[in-house]
């Protein structure tokens, strides 16, 4: 079955001038490539099997974390057979991409039989590839949520993430300005005050947050006290789009907890606000 404890992470350097935030957003620019990639992805796990459709897919500097914690995506899968099945199925029902159209996100509901029952919810970052093809540099989600459902149409055209309509300079800048949030807001309830309008917070055995109350009251589950180290972040050319992941741990039930955070960044015409950001709970391990 999908893992759904897939991570990655990249910081990106790069030097530019800067962009002004009131720049009209760049003509034509669309997570349609992303949606597009991710579709594709789908259809060759129901042809070739899931195993070898995300060694396809993987960038060469992809990760996963699972019970063994971070790992090289690629050499990860290579350990892994053809499990022989051919119904594990996804689709994008939210997507966003870079003004630069250099990084993009989708995320969705995952099956796992023949029926297309939804079960868990599933998040993928995208890179544009210096070939031009699009690899995943992240992929995995929060698991089992609430509500994962429903599935679109192929000619249904996702939620997307309006575009940037500039950027906080060039990418090492926007990650810069990213990570210092983060250092400084580094609790889920300080970083609740972040959150942009429309947000979206997946934790796991949750409903979605979607903006507002919702998302300001996943943001804090299961505590306000969730602390976050960051291990990666990755910035667009554009710097509107920072992705950020690592390591989460709280207290809970007088026990010592740990998991993982994946989140999208998106510099607005207030600043820096968090558009997706994710909690991954994995199980505790049989004693």
């Amino acid at each position: 079955m999908r893992n759904p404890y897939f991570v990655a992470a990249l910081l990106l350097a790069a030097c530019s001038t800067s962009v002004d935030r009131n720049e009209v957003r760049d003509a034509g620019v669309t997570p349609a490539p992303v949606i597009a990639a991710e579709r594709s992805f789908a259809a060759r796990a129901l042809e070739i099997g899931w195993v070898q459709a995300f060694r396809e897919y993987a960038a060469a500097d992809g990760q996963l974390v699972g019970p063994a914690g971070l790992v090289n995506a690629q050499e990860n899968l290579a350990l892994l057979g053809d499990d022989g099945g051919r119904d594990l199925f996804w689709a994008p029902v939210f997507a966003g991409i870079a003004r630069s159209g250099d990084i993009g996100f989708t995320t969705g509901p995952v099956s796992f039989d023949a029926d297309r029952a939804p079960a868990i919810q599933y998040f993928t970052v995208w890179r544009l590839q210096a070939d031009g093809s699009w690899k995943w540099i992240y992929d995995g989600g929060p698991g089992a949520v609430a509500e994962p459902g429903p599935y679109l149409a192929e000619s249904a055209a996702p939620q997307m993430l309006p575009v940037a309509r500039g950027g906080a300079g060039a990418a090492a800048a926007a990650v810069a300005q990213v990570c210092a949030i983060e250092d400084s807001a580094n609790t889920a309830a300080a970083l609740r005050d972040h959150l942009a309008t429309g947000a979206h917070v997946y934790r796991p055995g949750q409903t979605r947050g979607f903006g507002g109350a919702d998302a300001a009251a996943r943001m804090i589950f299961p505590n306000g006290e969730v602390n976050y180290r960051r291990l990666r972040a990755e910035g667009s050319a554009a710097g509107d789009m920072v992705f950020t992941l690592g390591e989460a741990s709280w207290e809970s039930e007088g026990a010592s907890r740990q998991g993982f955070f994946a989140r999208i960044w998106q510099f607005q015409a207030q600043g820096w606000v968090i558009v997706y950001d994710q909690l991954i709970m994995p199980r505790p391990r049989p004693n």
